[in-house]
């Protein structure tokens, strides 16, 4: 084929002449030459169109088999790019170990994931680079970038931890590698972990001396470290602090004899603070707790079982009598209640009970006592952190409600 492009060309320029000398051969390369030179010429000074522009790059790349793999539409996940038939069949012969050696194949790994990490597809590069490096190979070098680079990618991942543990294999394999170093001090002031920032800024300083960053970084990673151990002794006096007023608080309730829990147990052998949590919806966040004066402060909730309504006293102190705040939501001043369409539960005519479970009886209550008079008394039993009591009035309801229960 070679031989007939050639020919076609001394025709041309013989004009089919076939016998020629060697100074018409040399005068043939003299005006081939000339010709070569003018074209290169021309080229120079015509304006190059259908290149690639700062508005059609991105098209023009994706028209090529290599590139559009890179080149997903916002939106796209990884997963869903589409697979070009030739790349894919070029990345099975760049990474296939009958073709290549293992060093080859870990090469081809990093170089493929370093592509994916300009591309800021973190994942993608963790995967290629940790490929690489299950390739084994014995190039120390190469597997130290591998490891430094998955750091990299981790790094951005938010994957601190795993970061750091790569930085450790990249310094163990190459100890000079002071990238590796630095990304290491990275991870560690991410995750605050001054003492390892202490040791990896050593470990730096040790490689080069003068390099001030080093030595700022160690300098506010000292003062940082002041400040978290500052932090912690705060935090350690407060959870004292609390643990202090928590046992004040079970110690008060113990010097009552409150018991708590449906079993019925004494005060003394099983209180908890888990027992004093409320488990009505309308009490959370109102546990018992004490008041500068050392009072009691409990959540209380009061049932009128005739018309399945409750009401939730949040703060309801231990020294207050049981009729005052009756009259606050019953009194005189007070709206009727909503589900009370007779305005029979008057302040007056009310009836205040509790349960003794153990003997399912019903215990009358004398409105004009405290509630600390009330949950002291040997019969009753706080459940749910909550203390209850029942409100009745005279009538039908009242007297079958009492038949339920012993008398």
């Amino acid at each position: 084929m070679a031989e007939e492009w050639k020919e076609k060309i001394i025709q041309e320029k013989l004009g089919g002449k076939k016998d020629w000398t060697d100074e018409e051969r040399a005068e043939l390369c003299r005006q081939l030459d000339h010709d070569l030179d003018q074209h290169i010429d021309n080229m120079g000074k015509k304006k190059y169109e259908g290149g690639w522009t700062e508005e059609n790059w991105r098209e023009q790349m994706a028209e090529h088999p290599l590139f559009a793999p890179y080149l997903q539409e916002e939106g796209v996940t990884e997963g869903e790019a589409p697979i070009n038939p030739l790349s894919e069949g070029l990345a099975q012969l760049k990474f296939d170990p009958d073709h290549n050696s293992p060093q080859e194949v870990a090469q081809n790994y990093k170089e493929e994931g370093v592509l994916q990490f300009k591309y800021k597809k973190y994942r993608l590069a963790v995967a290629n680079f940790s490929e690489g490096l299950k390739q084994k190979c014995p190039n120390n070098e190469l597997n130290a970038q591998l490891h430094n680079n998955r750091a990299a990618a981790q790094f951005h991942l938010g994957n601190y931890r795993s970061a750091l543990k790569d930085c450790e294999k990249a310094v163990d394999l190459k100890p000079d590698y002071m990238k590796a170093v630095t990304r290491a001090i990275d991870c560690a002031i991410k995750m605050k972990l001054w003492d390892e920032v202490f040791s990896w800024c050593d470990r730096g300083l040790k490689l080069d001396p003068r390099d001030q960053k080093l030595k700022q970084t160690r300098l506010t990673a000292v003062k940082e470290k002041k400040l978290q151990e500052r932090d912690q002794r705060k935090k350690a006096q407060e959870e004292k602090r609390k643990e202090s007023a928590e046992q004040s608080l079970v110690n008060t309730i113990l010097s009552q004899g409150v018991r708590l829990g449906a079993a019925g147990v004494k005060a003394s052998s099983s209180i908890t603070l888990a027992d004093l949590e409320p488990c009505h919806p309308a009490a959370q966040g109102s546990r018992v707790h004490l008041n500068e004066r050392g009072e009691l402060i409990w959540p209380v909730m009061l049932l009128y079982p005739e018309h399945h309504e409750t009401d939730i006293i949040q703060q309801f102190n231990e020294t207050d009598r049981i009729i005052d705040h009756l009259d606050t939501i019953f009194g005189a001043n007070a709206p009727p209640a909503p589900w009370d369409g007779e305005h029979r539960y008057q302040v007056q005519s009310l009836k205040v009970f509790f349960e003794d479970r153990q003997k399912n009886k019903l215990c009358n209550v004398n409105p004009e006592h405290t509630l600390g008079q009330v949950i002291s008394d040997a019969r009753y039993q706080v459940l749910g952190g909550t203390p209850g009591l029942i409100i009745l009035v005279e009538g039908k309801f009242m007297t079958d409600f009492l038949s339920r229960y012993d008398s």
